[in-house]
């Protein structure tokens, strides 16, 4: 059994964000909801399912967490 990739999303709570989040998911993607705001990344976790993992882009060691495991890297 094959997992299917994930892509982290960063900024995934955005307009363009949303539609990267579901375009993904109809491809047969695993998105990782990531950005800035850990607040609307929370709120989006719970309105789609998805893992939410926060990280500044002045923080380097919460981006590795925040990227850790993902075959790419989509910037909203």
């Amino acid at each position: 059994m094959t997992t299917a990739p994930r892509v982290a999303v960063y900024g995934a709570y955005g307009h363009t964000g949303r539609f990267v989040v579901a375009e993904l998911r109809e491809r047969g993607f695993v998105p990782v909801l990531s950005g800035r705001d850990a607040g609307k990344l929370e709120a989006l976790a719970r309105e789609t399912g998805l893992e939410a993992r926060p990280a500044p882009v002045d923080a380097p060691a919460s981006l590795d967490r925040a990227l850790a495991g993902a075959a790419a890297v989509v910037n909203c």
